[in-house]
């Protein structure tokens, strides 16, 4: 069984890092386009320094997990906050999320969440409550997937705020 390491991406980014989340970025997006509200072809198109200002940026966490035997990277996950969004009022919030099809069901995206949420508590620690909220945007027919959230202490956002398209669910948890 193949073992996995789990680690933040640097900011600022190494060009290697940043050729690799290039890399896992377009896989994502080329494999399950229906997960994400950008396109395999729009961030094709961009340059290095569009994708370096994706995630060098303090109010970003980048998580990766890699294979650790080879060192490919076949997960990521990241956490947006307010700051990052350019929208102070808004909690936190998990975008992103992705396990190559190879490797799913074997806890990446469990450990992919823990690392950010260890991230968003060192961030967050003695702010109140809604400054520790983290949430995300689940589809309502990907069953294995709000299981997961449900697992990890998420709860569904009931009377929210937050915009969220019809076809999700918007759940959250408190990093405490």
């Amino acid at each position: 069984m193949a073992e996995y390491k789990f680690f933040p991406i640097s900011v600022p980014v190494s060009e290697e890092d940043l050729t690799n989340y290039i890399t896992i970025r377009l896989a994502m997006l080329k494999t399950n386009p229906e997960a994400f509200g950008s396109t395999f072809t729009g961030e094709s198109k961009n340059t290095r320094e569009t994708w370096r200002a994706k995630i060098d940026h303090e109010g970003r966490c980048t998580i990766i997990s890699a294979d650790a035997s080879t060192g490919e990277w076949v997960g990521s996950a990241s956490i947006a906050t307010p700051e990052f969004m350019n929208k102070p009022e808004s909690p936190n919030a998990l975008i992103g999320m992705w396990v190559n099809p190879e490797h799913r069901r074997k806890g990446l995206a469990k450990g992919l969440i823990e690392v950010g949420m260890d991230w968003l508590r060192k961030r967050t620690d003695g702010m109140p409550d809604e400054k520790r909220m983290l949430t995300l945007e689940v589809h309502r027919t990907n069953e294995s997937a709000k299981a997961l959230y449900d697992l990890l202490g998420f709860r569904e956002l009931e009377d929210t705020e937050v915009e969220c398209p019809p076809d999700r669910i918007p759940m959250f948890i408190v990093a405490k």
